[in-house]
């Protein structure tokens, strides 16, 4: 997208889950987590078309690793906010079904 040609963004925080627990012979073992530098780079591209497809081509995307999940959303939509919300929420889930990662 060329500068300036954006009329809207949405902002997708996605936070780092925490480690998993398991205990082995009584002594707690820390299962590593996902790196969400990698899944935010697997979901970037389906999400932003998919998204893009729903609001068009001049709506920015950008997916982020933050400390808690949230959708941030700015410019007009033809929507209400928690609209817009739910509907990113969907594309995530679907986006989030298909994720292969490869090497896991």
């Amino acid at each position: 997208m060329e500068p300036g040609t954006q009329v809207r963004a949405i902002e997708i925080r996605l936070a780092q889950p925490a480690p998993r627990v398991r205990y082995e012979k009584g002594k707690p073992v820390k299962e590593p987590a996902p790196d969400m530098t990698r899944v935010v780079r697997a979901l970037e591209g389906e999400v932003t078309a998919a998204l893009q497809d729903l609001y068009g081509t001049q709506t920015g995307v950008v997916l982020t690793v933050a400390k808690a999940n949230d959708i941030r959303l700015s410019g007009t939509f033809a929507e209400k906010a928690g609209v817009v919300r739910e509907r990113v929420g969907e594309v995530l889930s679907l986006a989030f079904e298909g994720l292969e990662l490869g090497g896991e």
